[in-house]
């Protein structure tokens, strides 16, 4: 039996320079990152399942880590890759994994839709509108805002596990949460995985889809958005405390810090000030509408539940 396929499969084939014709000689590919055998491409890069896995957590749950040399240039090879994540992570932006590939993996929008659905269903009651919105609404306009307000009970679940935020005490929590929810609200709306277009339009609310569409300009990816929601939820003004205060301003610094390096790698030096010039308008620009005061309500209720 042959077994030839399988193990071109396995190696590296290559010429021998100066040998005899068809002399061949066999090498296993190594990961870019750390120098262990490659299992294939992965994220546009030859790496090993070890530093593919490790770079896809790192992006699906926008963890921000910190030399633990503090220099910034420590070794990751085979032996030493899981000393220190930070240096690891910049590794495999040096090599070019793509971001946006992670980003791209979920599952077709159909699929999407339904998910998100069965999880906001399973997870709470259907947030309810206030019947004065829904009498003046009509019932078209009632059920746009139902779905948005579905979107909206994601969105708060999203920030509540954020990894800086998650680590505060739930009182301080709830008190940003009541300040800066419709910045959440718009930053994941508009960089929605499905098309939510129709159901913005439903709802008639042209100051709500400006704004939609403003921060959509900003074409952030997963790990630009985790960034961006680490600083509008960690803002040390919002403080219960002055131990809390410290708390949040380190947890921003550490944000600026990660997007600074983040952008710096892309070598798009233009993207820092872009991201938080945009990050400031939409601070500025809190919509105040019909929709605003309906939301505010159902916000407190989704507090209560989380």
């Amino acid at each position: 039996m042959s077994i030839k396929p399988s193990i071109s499969r396995m190696f590296r084939v290559s010429s021998i320079p100066g040998g005899a014709p068809g002399r061949t000689m066999s090498m296993f590919s190594s990961c870019e990152v750390c120098g262990d055998q490659s299992s294939g491409k992965h994220y546009g890069v030859s790496c090993c399942d070890g530093c593919s896995c490790f770079f896809k957590r790192s992006v699906r749950k926008g963890n921000h880590y910190a030399c633990i040399a503090i220099k910034g240039n420590c070794i990751v090879d085979k032996a030493r890759r899981n000393w220190c994540p930070f240096c690891r992570f910049q590794r495999c932006l040096a090599v070019g994994m793509n971001v946006a590939a992670v980003q791209d993996e979920r599952g077709p929008r159909n699929q999407q839709a339904t998910a998100v659905y069965r999880y906001s269903r399973r997870s709470m009651p259907s947030p309810r509108l206030p019947q004065t919105v829904v009498a003046a609404a009509g019932g078209g306009q009632a059920l746009h805002f139902q779905i948005l307000a579905q979107i909206l009970v994601t969105c708060l679940r999203q920030a509540m596990a954020n990894e800086q935020f998650s680590s505060l005490e739930r009182p301080q929590q709830d008190a940003i949460l009541q300040v800066v929810w419709s910045e959440i609200f718009i930053l994941r709306a508009s960089h929605w995985s499905l098309d939510i277009s129709a159901m913005i339009d439903g709802c008639g609310n042209d100051q709500l889809k400006r704004l939609i569409y403003e921060a959509q300009q900003l074409r952030a990816d997963v790990l630009e958005l985790n960034f961006l929601e680490t600083l509008i939820l960690c803002r040390k003004e919002l403080a219960l405390s002055a131990e809390y205060a410290i708390i949040l301003g380190t947890h921003s610094n550490g944000a600026l810090m990660s997007l600074a390096r983040y952008t710096l790698h892309q070598s798009n030096y233009l993207r820092f000030g872009q991201l938080l010039l945009g990050l400031r308008q939409l601070c500025l620009r809190r919509f105040d509408c019909a929709l605003s005061c309906m939301f505010r309500t159902v916000v407190r209720d989704i507090l209560k539940t989380l």
